[in-house]
Parts: structure tokens; C-alpha cells; sequence
């Protein structure tokens, strides 16, 4: 199966995820936080027929919609509570989730918790000081000053991601800014050991989508990425596999992080 690809490398990341799986042969996926089940679950379930996939996410909308349009066989949809607590999987994927939880080094324990014994775990996660997150604070900041709001007026454009397929119909902004240091020093913490690694693409986000839409642009956008250093990437992917017990760490945001965690919370009403 080949997903079209766009500004965020969503077929780039389709690959990576399928790459793991041709090398692992898995027989069961979870996918937690899964939104709409468009990105990456009903495609996996629908390339990968005779794995079992499983997606997961808190959010009762995101999960309506996935169960009343996800058909596949080898496909379910479950909310955190219906998911056994002693159950474990071959892959474990959280894609896009990781900025979103308070408490990523206690996310991360959860998630080697569902591995199988040499299972994998596979996490995508945007660059906290990329193109993407700046483009984000750009946009925050013209939507609290109220400019965005007369910019919408004159022109009604909305971009989505190629198609009218919704990721996720959760209101959950960014909350964690992640340098790629800081994602080294918590994935030791949790005893993960990085196997494979590749940058999704270096251009996305407010307004710069709308720059990167003929087709040579989108490729060129992922294919750079593999050439530039890990710091241009706006997306990291990585696969990991857990060779030790997790340390007790404590995570605390830095002064940036959490500065951009309350304007975010501002701008999308979150208490």
C-alpha cells in the first residue's frame, strides 16, 4: 500500500513504520493514541492483513469515528480501559503523542510496559525547536493578538493534510518541546536503545503548507531531510528496543517549554 504523501511526510513515516514490520514480522500492533485511525492504524491494518492491529486513544469522538469507519478484519479500536492490563504486543507505536502527555518519562514506562520480549516500539515526534513548532508559536501568537482572526476573513482557506480524512477530533495542543537531546537522555532513562532513526521532512506547518503542494516540492521536502542535521529535521522517527529497566527520572520542563505549554493552553481554551 503507498499513502500520498504531503508536507509531513506522512508516506515517509507509512515506510518507516512498514519497514519495521517487514523486518520484525510482528503478529499484533498497538497503536496508542491513534486519533482517527487515518494516519497510520487502518492503513497498517489494511497493508499488514494477517497482523492483528490494534488502536487506542482516550479521546470517546476520535475513537466513534474510528470504529464506525474502520472496516479491516485484523482492525479494533479500543478505548485505554478496554485494553487488557496484562496485555503485551510484538510493536507498540505512538506517533504524535509523546508532545501531548504531562508526563512523558511516565508515558514512556507505560509503553515499554506493553512490549512483548523483543518487541519494538516505534515513536514519531516533532522537533520542539523546528520549522513546525516555530510556524505553531506563530500562529498562537497572531490568534491571542487577534490578528489571525481578521487574516481568516479575508481568506477562508483551510488546509488539510491532502485529503477531508480527520487525524484526531481531540482538542490536545503541544505541551512538551523536545530537543533531540533531550529525547537521547529520555529514552536511556527509560532503557530504550535506539536502533533506526530518520528525519520525516524539514519544511511543515502554518503557512508553509500551503508553499509545499506540487508534487516535486513534497518530495524534494522529504528526500532533503535525510541530508540535513538531526536539528532542521521539524519530525523525528525513531524504533527502539528496551535492553534495561527504566531509571527513576523525574521530568521537568525547561523555561521554553514551559512558556510554550501555557500560550498553547491559552490559545486552545484548556484550563
Amino acid at each position: 500500500m503507498s499513502l500520498p504523501e504531503d508536507s509531513y511526510g506522512r508516506a515517509k513515516r507509512f515506510d518507516f513504520v512498514a519497514a519495521t514490520i517487514m523486518a520484525r514480522r510482528p503478529r499484533d500492533i498497538l497503536d496508542i493514541g491513534c486519533g482517527a485511525g487515518t494516519q497510520l492504524t487502518a492503513p497498517l491494518a489494511e497493508a499488514f492483513p494477517g497482523i492483528a492491529v490494534t488502536g487506542v486513544d482516550q479521546d470517546a469522538r476520535s475513537l466513534a469515528w474510528a470504529r464506525a469507519h474502520g472496516a479491516a478484519r485484523n482492525l479494533s479500536f479500543l478505548a485505554p480501559a478496554e485494553l487488557a492490563p496484562d496485555r503485551r504486543f510484538d510493536l507498540v507505536i505512538a506517533s504524535e503523542v509523546l508532545e501531548h502527555v504531562a508526563d512523558p518519562m511516565t508515558f514512556l514506562n507505560q509503553l515499554t510496559a506493553r512490549l512483548a520480549p523483543g518487541g519494538r516500539l516505534v515513536l514519531t515526534i516533532p522537533n520542539g525547536y523546528g520549522v513546525f513548532e516555530w510556524m505553531a508559536l506563530a500562529e498562537v501568537l497572531l490568534n491571542l493578538t487577534g490578528i489571525q482572526a481578521v487574516l481568516r476573513r479575508l481568506k477562508r482557506r483551510r488546509h488539510d493534510h491532502g485529503d477531508n480524512l480527520p487525524t484526531t477530533l481531540a482538542n490536545s495542543p503541544h505541551v512538551n518541546f523536545f530537543s533531540f537531546g533531550e529525547l537521547d537522555g529520555l529514552f536511556t532513562a527509560a532503557g530504550l536503545s535506539v536502533e533506526r532513526y530518520r528525519a520525516r521532512t524539514a519544511l511543515c506547518g502554518y503557512l508553509v503548507d500551503n508553499l509545499i503542494r506540487h508534487d516535486r516540492l513534497v518530495a524534494w521536502n522529504a528526500r532533503i531531510a535525510d541530508r540535513l542535521p538531526v536539528w532542521c529535521a521539524s519530525d523525528w522517527m525513531f524504533e527502539l528496543q528496551l535492553l534495561r529497566p527504566a531509571r527513576a527520572t523525574a521530568w521537568r520542563r525547561g523555561v521554553w517549554a514551559s512558556w510554550r505549554k501555557r500560550l498553547n493552553e491559552r490559545r486552545w481554551g484548556i484550563a
